[in-house]
């Protein structure tokens, strides 16, 4: 979601409160914060997100990890919001700040920057590499999180038995079609076409290597 000022100022209120989590992250940045490490932190709070079924997570200038407001001078002078297409150029999948927010809390300048959790099935890297975090330091995106990022990828349905399918469940067309293709498969073989002719469709798709209730 887009916040609305109100809403965001309660969600960052409620951010200092809980601290920081694995997926926000307090810098004070007061006068300028390194590029690079604004896409390894892109890239790290966004895998968590992901891996904890959130639908985004923060970076958040002006405010420390003591959750002290101190302001933030970064971009103040203009082109904050050019920072959602330019990283795009390190990210894959071209992603981007859901949003960049700039306000003011407690007198002191805030700048929040929202950040998508990672594709599924797709761990979210910059330049190249996933990165992860790990208390307070940003590491490599460890291979037990890699792969429970890439087992999000959906389930194919074609390797799987269907217990309770039948005949009846499949397209005639596409029945007619695999004893076409099984045949042509088999015309080399003596005696192969009158063989099929004698076989019901059920014979000829477990033949074909089609399951039906278990049974192949």
């Amino acid at each position: 979601m887009i916040y609305m000022d109100t809403e965001l100022k309660q969600k960052i209120y409620d951010m200092v409160r809980d601290f920081e989590s694995e997926v926000v992250e307090f810098k004070e940045a007061n006068n300028d914060y390194s590029f690079k490490n604004i896409g390894k932190y892109f890239s790290a709070l966004g895998n968590e997100a992901n891996i904890r079924g959130k639908a985004e997570a923060w970076l958040v200038f002006g405010i420390t990890n003591q959750g002290e407001f101190k302001g933030t001078d970064y971009r103040r002078s203009g082109n904050l919001q050019s920072l959602k297409k330019e990283i795009t150029n390190g990210t894959n999948e071209r992603l981007t700040f859901l949003d960049i927010y700039d306000l003011t809390m407690e007198k002191c300048r805030i700048v929040a920057f929202q950040i998508p959790p990672a594709i599924p099935g797709i761990p979210t890297t910059w330049n190249g590499a996933a990165w992860a975090r790990e208390n307070e330091s940003l590491v490599p995106l460890p291979m037990n999180k890699v792969d429970l990022i890439r087992s999000q990828v959906g389930m194919d349905w074609s390797k799987e038995i269907i217990q309770e399918a039948t005949l009846e469940d499949l397209n005639p067309e596409a029945v007619a079609y695999a004893r076409k293709m099984f045949s042509k498969r088999q015309e080399d073989r003596k005696k192969a076409k009158e063989i099929l002719s004698g076989l019901s469709d059920m014979d000829v798709l477990n033949k074909a290597g089609l399951c039906f209730k278990g049974k192949i």
